[in-house]
């Protein structure tokens, strides 16, 4: 993962990470699944609430901000 540039890959998003390479919400794509669309169904959308993702809202803790573009993707429930 060092060797990879931003903005390609950054994980899990700390502060720190968002600090050292100069990045606010608006330069993050936040990738999650979501337990509410079908299988396979995806959708893009603008800030917004973590709606109880903890790792969503983990990011949101850590920007300081809901303003990132997500692209969520549907996992289905069991």
């Amino acid at each position: 993962l060092a060797s990879l540039s931003p903005p390609h890959f950054l994980g899990c998003i700390s502060v720190s990470k968002a600090e050292i390479y100069s990045l606010g919400p608006g330069d993050i794509y936040l990738v999650h699944d979501d337990l509410d669309k079908a299988l396979g169904k995806v959708a893009i959308k603008l800030g917004g609430s973590a709606r109880g993702h903890n790792g969503v809202q983990s990011c949101i803790s850590a920007l300081h901000s809901n303003e990132m573009t997500r692209l969520r993707i549907g996992i289905g429930r069991p």
